[in-house]
């Protein structure tokens, strides 16, 4: 059975369709699914991430609504974003496989690519002491992702 997050956010994802963004109401999404406020806040802020292809603003007033808005994922600003900002310095096994998730569902990459990506670069590729494995895969991922919008280009 899935647990409460996994159903607040397949029903937002449902929610949002094809639409480019919405618009929602914190409270009476806790409302409604019988839970508290920050409960969506949780699933907000962990599930609708820049690395997931989101954005969110929050809007005071009326309710306190919250707008996300879908990353046009050709956009080079989106990968440039994913190589400057959301990798940063380090890079969990958890978050890599976040991310590759979100370019294997927007055809960036193919489903062969990011388990080759994602082997090259899981915790028993990378058999190094623990302290430095996260900034050692965010600096090979970053490479990745330079490549990639290279061979864009191209």
């Amino acid at each position: 059975m899935a647990n409460i997050s996994d159903i607040i956010e397949q029903f937002i994802l449902k929610t949002l369709g094809e639409e480019d963004s919405i618009d929602i109401s914190r409270n009476e999404l806790a409302s409604f699914f019988s839970c508290a406020p920050s409960q969506i806040n949780y699933v907000l802020e962990t599930r609708f991430t820049v690395d997931r292809g989101f954005v969110k603003e929050s809007r005071r007033g009326g309710g306190g609504y919250i707008k996300i808005s879908k990353i046009k994922i050709e956009d080079d600003a989106y990968m440039n974003n994913l190589i400057l900002e959301s990798v940063g310095d380090e890079l969990s096994e958890k978050r890599l496989f976040q991310i590759l998730d979100k370019l294997t569902y927007e055809k960036i990459l193919s489903a062969r690519e990011k388990e080759i990506v994602f082997s090259a670069l899981c915790d028993t590729s990378l058999a190094m002491p623990f302290t430095i494995k996260d900034s050692i895969r965010a600096k090979a991922f970053k490479n990745v992702l330079t490549a990639l919008l290279k061979l864009k280009e191209e």
